[in-house]
């Protein structure tokens, strides 16, 4: 394996962690870390004087190039292909499409050549990608496609670099181009942005010309987002379907009203006629927001696809401006691959780049010493915890960030100040990170305080010896632990303890400043509940050794109306704003039959102050069926953390776990 070039190793995991080993699995096991092994051929920045600018060009010069008689678009990525850059390359954020739709790469290209050093790395890439458009223009000549087709590809790759786009399709493609360009050269988690904001006025054009209509314009994009899906085992990052192609809609302007428009409805509907995990959309919401987009999002959700993830804009943006963002930006935001606030075309934002545990601090102090009350239990969790994420903090200083020159042009202010981004040249420079086991830590603190500070039910030494035996016999403690489950319920205690952690770490957090004078933003949801909670010892909140923490915001003993009302008390500012979302299962069948109540809850809880929020439409009976018979469910899709995946490609603890929350949300439903 390459070194630094550990994206290989995410390839290969998804497989190892799948299969369960009988012989058929072994023999598919060893067939698919060969191919990831022999797939990837990498064309190498270490050598001589080679440059990330040369060795872009070089990829591009030499990519097979593959047009499919099956699709209206030219889409491909040679998945034998990639680069090997030195450094962490930057992922998980969207370039600003508007600039190649409204606007030419030419423009961008004339801005950032140069004779110095910027420049150079700038024209190596412009080369290539003219190389590539040109490659492209002769194989559409011999390409299997209808006249008609052909022309129109033509045409637009005629003009791909130099002109404005003028019409809808013609914009998709350019979209399409540039996008598998980011996949082609390593950038992973790449997302779309606010696609019905830019390409609204093309589509609204086209159609008063007559040259579309609706029908047809949800089949184009059908067409588009059938080849964004392509290649998911080349897109995938940590988990088969962790692709990141997010697509933004609606969204509340700053002048207080709500934009949306036709494209908006048809991105909706596309994407769940599509039925695939990937792409995804996410739908801004606001109180303000007209009531038959948030209907026809619901039906959209019973396509079972885990899309739309929901953003609250009433409370989003609030964090944003509260952060310091001026209007122009705040109103404008996009989110990372799952959800994390994002602003497009001005950030190098890597809002992904590590994840710290609210339970490691107290799974410390739990071992060291005994507490004869509450408050010296409290007092010392918050200043250890404290001092974990100051030291956490400092470490993320050590990333190193690869040159980027692709993604320098397309980003303000790096052509004028002539560096590149990963220099730290954009608007925002800030990191962002993820959090685990905020639930349990505050599920246990409180259980600790009932049964030890409170009721006396348990001594100290009593407790802590139960827990470090991984409470094997205790069937009746672990199940009064487990039903006093008080995060995500209608608890102001719950809440005032986990604002309290959290304004802790809000401290750290202000006063640090990475090295390229950005800062850090934090949220208490991330991807690694399941695999942290695996290296951890058993908490008090009922959760045994190496069971995942609990998920993102969420709670197994409450409905979701008590779910969201917990998490409209939590305080998102003081760079609190990196994600943060309500998690929960509604039965298919339910929701099919209260579509009207549905909308009304999704309308109460906007008004409340939710963050973000997301939901699997799935029972447990299907799921429990799909383990046990998975040829008889190979379509079935699954909301994972930040994106959706095949059930039947996910590992088992990962099945469990779901099946597990299905079972819980029935029980309280």
């Amino acid at each position: 394996m390459i070194k630094n070039d550990l994206w290989r190793w995410n390839y290969i995991v998804p497989f190892v962690n799948k299969h369960r080993y009988d012989e058929k699995g072994k023999i598919d096991l060893l067939r698919h870390i060969i191919r990831a092994y022999a797939q990837i051929r990498p064309i190498s920045a270490h050598e001589g004087k080679r440059t990330v600018g040369k060795d872009t060009r070089k990829l591009l010069e030499t990519v097979q190039i593959q047009i499919s008689a099956d699709s209206q678009f030219v889409y491909f990525i040679d998945c034998s292909k990639t680069l090997a850059i030195p450094g962490n390359v930057l992922s998980n954020f969207t370039i600003p499409y508007d600039k190649i739709v409204h606007g030419t790469f030419d423009k961008l290209a004339t801005q950032a050549v140069g004779e110095d050093r910027y420049g150079q790395e700038a024209a190596q890439v412009i080369f290539g990608i003219r190389q590539l458009v040109d490659r492209i223009l002769e194989a559409l000549n011999e390409a299997p496609l209808s006249d008609v087709t052909r022309e129109r590809r033509i045409r637009d790759f005629s003009v791909m670099l130099s002109q404005p786009a003028s019409h809808f399709d013609e914009a998709l493609q350019r979209i399409l181009f540039f996008n598998q360009i980011l996949w082609q050269t390593r950038h992973r988690l790449n997302g779309l942005g606010r696609l019905d904001r830019i390409l609204g006025d093309l589509y609204a054009n086209d159609i008063a010309a007559n040259l579309l209509d609706r029908e047809g314009a949800i089949e184009m994009v059908l067409d588009f987002l059938t080849q964004l899906s392509r290649y998911a085992e080349y897109k995938s990052d940590a988990l088969q379907g962790d692709i990141g192609q997010i697509i933004i809609l609606g969204g509340l302007d700053a002048d207080g009203k709500y934009f949306c428009n036709e494209l908006t409805e048809i991105f909706l509907t596309a994407q769940a006629k599509l039925k695939k995990p990937d792409p995804k959309t996410l739908l801004r919401v606001s109180t303000n927001m007209p009531v038959e987009l948030l209907r026809i999002a619901v039906k959209c959700l019973t396509a079972a696809t885990g899309s739309p993830l929901f953003s609250n804009d009433d409370v989003v943006v609030n964090a944003l401006l509260d952060f310091g963002m001026p209007k122009e930006d705040a109103y404008n935001y996009c989110v990372s691959a799952c959800w994390e606030p994002f602003i497009v075309g001005k950030s190098l934002d890597q809002n992904n780049i590590a994840m710290f545990d609210f339970f490691a601090a107290l799974d410390d102090l739990l071992s060291e010493r005994e507490y004869k009350d509450f408050g010296s239990l409290l007092e010392d969790y918050l200043r250890k915890n404290s001092d974990y994420f100051g030291h956490f903090l400092e470490s993320l200083n050590d990333f190193k960030w690869a040159a980027d020159p692709l993604v320098s042009m397309f980003t303000d202010e790096c052509s004028e100040k002539r560096l590149d981004i990963s220099q730290g040249s954009a608007r925002y420079n800030n990191y962002g990170i993820t959090t685990v086991a905020l639930s349990n830590t505050v599920d246990s603190l409180l259980n600790i305080k009932r049964l030890v500070f409170d009721t006396n039910q348990y001594s100290w030494k009593e407790l802590m010896r139960v827990r470090a035996k991984n409470y094997d016999g205790e069937d009746t403690l672990l199940a009064d632990l487990r039903a006093f489950r008080c995060y995500g319920r209608d608890s102001v205690q719950a809440s005032e303890l986990a604002n309290l952690i959290m304004d802790a770490l809000a401290e750290k957090a202000m006063a640090y400043h990475n090295p390229l004078g950005g800062t850090v933003k934090f949220g208490v949801s991330s991807p690694g509940y399941n695999l942290q909670g695996k290296k951890k010892a058993a908490d008090v909140s009922g959760r045994k050794n190496g069971e995942p923490y609990n998920t993102h915001i969420s709670c197994v003993n409450a409905p979701y109306t008590e779910v969201v009302c917990f998490a409209a008390r939590l305080n998102y500012k003081n760079q609190r704003f990196n994600g943060n979302v309500v998690d929960f299962f509604v039965s298919g069948d339910f929701l099919q039959k209260n579509e009207d109540k549905f909308v009304l809850f999704l309308q109460g809880a906007i008004r409340e102050g939710f963050f973000q929020m997301q939901m699997n439409i799935m029972d447990s009976a299907t799921l429990i069926n799909a383990k046990a018979h998975p040829e008889d469910y190979t379509g079935l899709i699954v909301r994972v953390w930040g994106f959706s995946a095949y059930f039947n490609e996910l590992p088992e603890s990962y099945q469990n776990l779901l099946i597990e929350r299905a079972l819980a949300a029935e029980r309280n439903a």
